[in-house]
């Protein structure tokens, strides 16, 4: 990063460099529109059974006599459990059959046997409530924001990137399958702290520091800012390896660590690229038009 940024030709390449994470981020929330989001019972409400079951059990025979469920398997500590997800609409009592009958058992609590059940009013309360939450955290967060910086531009600028990482984090999930939920929507709740974090920093050094040339500043917050960003990519990495490859049952962790490392990627872009362009629009062209 140079001077030479300021120049005429340089002033298109980072204007274009600019919209392409927002454009990503159109397509994400395209691809969510069309391809919708995976739900878990958390959100849409329905059954889930967990059951410890033999290493070498047949999960075909499952699928067949199960044909409206999900049924897959996940390895712990305490053996194999297989894991069936079923609707509100579907009836339990074949289901129940079906294992007694599958595992050869009159008592299937002697297979460590649970069961969750979460109804419609309580799915609907969750989608409230979560809404809500992204809702209030956007409404604060614009209020701070532009109580630190009461200058309209920038403020907008680290809330669209805010925005832009909900959207990319939810067509990742749309792209990859990984379930809305109680803890993805903590997970996107978290995105928005650390993109925050990271364009708060950025525009602070750009604006309100006076040592050394713009692009000095810029270059100042690139190292600090993709520091702190890999070194949270590379940690959510590890932990989705781990659980994928060492601790599938912990499944819950690996959906958080998915959501958390897609956001961040398209907050590498966004900030770097987007909120970049944007201040250096701000500083170079637009206070002095204004001035």
């Amino acid at each position: 990063m140079n001077s030479s940024l300021g120049g005429k030709g340089m002033n298109i390449n980072y204007k274009v460099l600019a919209i392409i994470p927002v454009i990503l981020a159109l397509l994400s929330l395209v691809l969510v529109s069309v391809n919708g989001l995976k739900e878990s019972i958390d959100v849409s409400g329905g059954v889930e059974i967990s059951i410890l079951a033999p290493e070498n059990v047949d999960l075909s025979m499952l699928k067949e006599k199960m044909p409206n469920s999900e049924v897959r398997t996940a390895q712990s500590a305490s053996g194999t459990f297989v894991i069936i997800k079923s609707g509100l609409d579907v009836d339990m009592d074949p289901i129940r059959a079906a294992l007694r009958e599958i595992f050869n058992t009159e008592d299937l609590s002697e297979l460590a046997y649970t069961e969750k059940q979460i109804g419609s009013v309580l799915s609907s309360r969750f989608w409230e409530d979560g809404l809500k939450a992204v809702g209030f955290a956007f409404i604060f967060m614009a209020i701070v924001v532009y109580a630190i910086f009461r200058t309209a531009v920038p403020s907008a600028a680290v809330i669209l990137a805010a925005a832009a990482d909900i959207a990319i984090a939810l067509g990742g999930m749309s792209l990859f399958q990984i379930p809305i939920s109680t803890a993805t929507i903590a997970a996107l709740l978290m995105l928005v702290g650390y993109s925050v974090d990271t364009d708060i920093m950025l525009t602070t050094r750009v604006l309100k520091r006076r040592t050394g040339t713009l692009d000095e500043r810029i270059k100042e917050s690139m190292k600090t800012g993709i520091t702190m960003s890999l070194t949270t990519i590379l940690a959510m990495a590890v932990l989705l390896i781990v659980v994928t490859y060492v601790v599938p049952a912990a499944e819950v962790l690996g959906n958080i660590a998915a959501v958390l490392l897609i956001g961040l990627i398209g907050d590498l872009m966004l900030t770097w690229l987007t909120n970049v362009g944007i201040l250096r629009y701000y500083v170079t062209e637009y206070k002095k038009e204004r001035n």
